[in-house]
């Protein structure tokens, strides 16, 4: 009786052991989402994700999720791309984010969408108020980006969609600390994530969500661009547009 009891101690005690292994370290980050969060990903300094053209709808968003480290605290920066269109029936797109999500035992915040100086910015707003809805009574923190500071246009950049690296900084802030989230826990640990930014030479704000990348990669060979923005520097705070 003494070996099967030790042998069903260790058994357990190996489970455990295991399953702390795929799981990811107490603190840990990631930004999901489209390229909004391309922009908190560089102001938080977490592990990136998030790319251009990014939507609720579609598969992409579910296979970021499926990249997240197990157990991590995934910020989701998810709902401007579909608010320029109809936001009807995203409740089985957002099924699939959270379903997902639960399979790697995320800690789930979503960071709503920010004001736009756009026709569509009514839907942004239709969207926050559904999004806030549907998380109020659900292990999702939903993260509203809808206030006056933003909305006073202080923050957008040139577009009127993109925010300034100082937009970005807020978004984060205001997310990290409704969440509960360490600042010290913020570190750059994929590189990659600011590169799509960093194409057109202006590493401040993230790259325009409806731009196509064709477009981004002809100013990169243009002969005009060859040396460097004098903008580039990398994580200015003061930099626009």
């Amino acid at each position: 009786m003494r070996m099967v009891s030790r042998a069903g101690i260790a058994i357990v005690a190996c489970a455990i052991a295991m399953a702390a292994a795929d799981a990811a370290e107490p603190g840990v980050g990631v930004v999901v989402g489209d390229s909004l969060g391309v922009g908190v990903t560089m102001a938080s300094g977490l592990k990136g994700l998030a790319r251009i053209s990014v939507f609720i709808r579609g598969g992409k968003a579910v296979q970021q999720i499926n990249q997240a480290p197990a157990g991590a605290t995934a910020f989701v920066v998810l709902g401007s791309n579909d608010a320029e269109g109809s936001i009807k029936g995203l409740d089985s797109s957002i099924d699939a984010i959270l379903q997902a999500a639960a399979a790697r035992n995320l800690n789930l915040v979503w960071i709503g969408p920010p004001c736009v100086r756009r026709p569509w910015n009514a839907r942004v707003h239709e969207l926050d108020q559904m999004l806030a809805q549907r998380f109020a009574s659900s292990s999702v923190k939903y993260v509203s980006m809808w206030d006056e500071k933003i909305c006073s246009g202080s923050f957008n950049a040139g577009d009127g969609v993109h925010l300034t690296m100082k937009g970005y900084s807020y978004m984060w802030e205001k997310a990290r600390v409704a969440a509960g989230f360490p600042a010290t826990a913020a570190r750059v640990t994929d590189q990659a994530a600011t590169e799509p930014a960093a194409k057109d030479g202006h590493t401040a704000r993230a790259p325009a969500t409806h731009e196509r990348p064709r477009k981004v990669a002809a100013r990169t060979t243009s002969p005009q661009r060859s040396a460097p923005a004098p903008a580039a520097r990398p994580m200015d705070p003061h930099q626009g547009g």
